[in-house]
């Protein structure tokens, strides 16, 4: 990313030329910075990134998505949706009902049908537009170049409030000379220096103090080698399936489904390789329940690197990986966040980067569309001026809410009382006395009170 695209950001979309006025509404910045893995703070001296970390809010970490891949994660980010709620499950993928792939290396396949799987996807920048009153978007981002609830994002004619950026770096450098190479240590400092010019743009047009700075990442990095690799080929024949996906995690579409079980027991017997059924995939990685998750995954333990075939590897610049579970510590990313929505010198509790997504629409002051989120993992770490203003928008709606609720509650207790001196079994009715079912306490018949998981 080139200094020229963070004068036009800052200049021209945040502040508007013509009038040299920007936007009067709450204003985010969202940065995600490829494979930035949270402890490269500790590791390194990044004078930007630690300024913000010293004077603003800061997690040690935040939990991402799995897999913890660039694509699906920077999809979660901005809708707040695990990766088998907004459908895109991996960089590289198939869809059975499309009978399409999708790959990050074709961008003709960037298209409406992959990003919009499930209908309820929103991405913040279309949230923030549709709530109109003169907010307008603008994002450097995945799946920002289609349309979404009507909206597309803005031209510069019109000052922003919402704009995000992404950076391809230090992923890329993680991946050819690993975590803890010289060379991603010089990378950091490129991008600390990047930063700081940003930051140097905010202040020299007054808007540092007035924009929600966050700075992220879609996942971290670990270490690669020779040693642990493993190529798929050398235990099962390929014929027998497709797999889609990145060397830590595949997704298996077994090609005669008479073979699942052969496929399944082979891909067992390899060593350091987690391998599931779909309806054996934990619950607790939220990455089950979408048709582009095959007939099984496989999962590379930590470090370990999977190859379909035999092919030549130059090791001298294939050192880091990432895509495993995402509990293993190398797999964070960070969480920076400076403005006036912002505690100063505040450390939050660790989150999971779904919560991202509605933090950002409290912030905007905007109504979230549907999302795995939760909004009290993050409320934490806003000043209370924010947090009170929002709340106050909010009574009247929640006293809207309670009103028939307290009527309900009292025509409640007027029947159970009736309920008490009227024959066992029977409720008075306007027509008499009815017979009732017998319920077990606090059940209630044909209701099923598990909260059922948003889905595709």
């Amino acid at each position: 990313m080139t200094r020229a695209f963070y004068f036009f950001l800052t200049f021209v979309l945040f502040y508007h030329i013509a009038g040299h006025t920007h936007s009067d509404k709450p204003m985010v910045l969202l940065l995600s910075f490829d494979g930035f893995r949270w402890d490269y703070l500790l590791k390194h001296n990044l004078t930007n990134f630690n300024s913000i970390k010293k004077n603003g809010t800061h997690a040690e970490y935040m939990i991402n998505s799995f897999s913890t891949v660039t694509f699906p994660n920077h999809w979660t980010l901005v809708t707040g949706l695990y990766e088998e709620s907004h459908g895109i499950i991996q960089n590289i993928m198939y869809d059975p009902v499309l009978n399409k792939t999708f790959n990050l290396g074709m961008p003709e396949t960037y298209t409406k049908e992959w990003f919009g799987q499930n209908k309820l996807t929103e991405p913040i920048w279309a949230t923030n537009q549709k709530a109109g009153n003169g907010r307008y978007s603008a994002a450097e981002w995945l799946g920002s170049n289609l349309e979404f609830s009507g909206q597309n994002i803005t031209t510069a004619k019109n000052p922003i409030n919402f704009g995000a950026i992404y950076f391809d770096e230090p992923d890329h450098y993680g991946h050819l000379y690993g975590p803890d190479s010289k060379e991603i240590a010089e990378k950091l400092q490129e991008l600390d220096g990047d930063l700081g010019y940003l930051l140097d743009q905010l202040k020299s047009h007054h808007l540092f103090d007035k924009v929600n700075l966050i700075i992220t990442s879609d996942h971290g990095m670990d270490s690669i080698s020779e040693k642990t690799v493993i190529f798929l080929e050398d235990y099962i024949d390929d014929n027998l399936y497709d797999a889609y996906g990145s060397r830590a995690c595949y997704s298996i579409f077994v090609k005669d489904a008479t073979n699942i079980e052969l496929v399944y027991q082979k891909f067992k017997a390899i060593k350091n390789i987690d391998v599931y059924k779909k309806d054996e995939i934990p619950e607790s990685l939220r990455y089950k329940y979408n048709v582009r998750i095959g007939d099984m995954i496989l999962v590379s333990h930590l470090g370990y690197a999977m190859y379909l075939k035999k092919i030549p590897i130059d090791w001298t610049l294939t050192n880091g990986d990432h895509g495993y579970y995402n509990n293993e510590t190398s797999m964070f990313p960070i969480f920076l966040a400076h403005g006036p929505a912002f505690k100063k010198s505040y450390k939050s509790r660790v989150f999971n980067n779904v919560d991202l997504y509605p933090l950002m629409c409290f912030i905007l002051g905007v109504q979230p569309a549907y999302n795995n989120g939760t909004l009290e993992n993050v409320i934490d770490m806003l000043v209370f001026k924010v947090a009170n203003q929002n709340i106050q928008q909010n009574f009247i709606f929640v006293l809207l809410l309670l009103i028939p609720a307290v009527l309900v509650g009292m025509t409640g207790m007027f029947v159970c009382f009736t309920i008490k001196n009227s024959p066992k079994g029977t409720v008075m009715t306007e027509y008499g006395y009815d017979t009732i079912s017998n319920c077990e306490d606090g059940e209630i018949e044909g209701v099923n009170n598990d909260q059922s998981r948003l889905i595709a």
